[in-house]
């Protein structure tokens, strides 16, 4: 059985990274990375801002009849590390989630493990509103996940950097 829940990881995986982690930025990259309102200047308190997305992911889902996804503190530290590494990038991206997910599932014992990105929503709710437009994202955001890490980090000019991580447990 646990090497069953291994291969089907190492599927979902490979799968994942070949529909999320392409060179070029697709046309929901580019909607993702996009400055709804690049002139406005607004105040974020990211830990704020990351209990109201969740909050509204959760309702989302309920709204779907999915059930509503739960905290997984320790996979927490992969999602600010990548929004870390996209800063440092200055690009919206999914490298490096082949390893993250390794990492992750040795970690959590994780059967699946997927991830949404974003950058420069100013609000939960264009955040959101951003994944929901992008098929790919809406359809990780809306999938069979247990728990989540979610993740908002600035960069230097004060815009944010989202990576949510889903994983389900067994």
């Amino acid at each position: 059985m646990k090497k069953f829940g291994i291969a089907t990881l190492t599927a979902f995986v490979a799968v994942l990274v070949i529909t999320c982690s392409k060179s070029g930025a697709t046309p929901e990259e580019q909607l993702l990375s996009q400055t709804p309102n690049p002139d406005r200047k607004v105040q974020i308190n990211t830990s704020q801002m990351e209990d109201d997305l969740l909050s509204l992911i959760n309702e989302h889902r309920a709204s779907l009849g999915a059930k509503a996804l739960l905290d997984s503190p320790e996979t927490y530290k992969h999602a600010e590390d990548h929004n870390e590494y996209m800063i440092s990038q200055n690009k919206l991206s999914h490298d490096n989630f082949d390893s993250r997910a390794t990492k992750i599932a040795a970690e959590t014992n994780a059967v699946s493990i997927g991830e949404n990105v974003a950058r420069h929503y100013d609000t939960a709710a264009t955040a959101l509103e951003g994944w929901l437009s992008s098929s790919s994202h809406k359809s990780t955001l809306e999938g069979s996940y247990t728990h989540t890490a979610l993740s908002i980090s600035l960069d230097k000019e004060g815009k944010p950097y989202f990576t949510q991580i889903f994983i389900t447990l067994e």
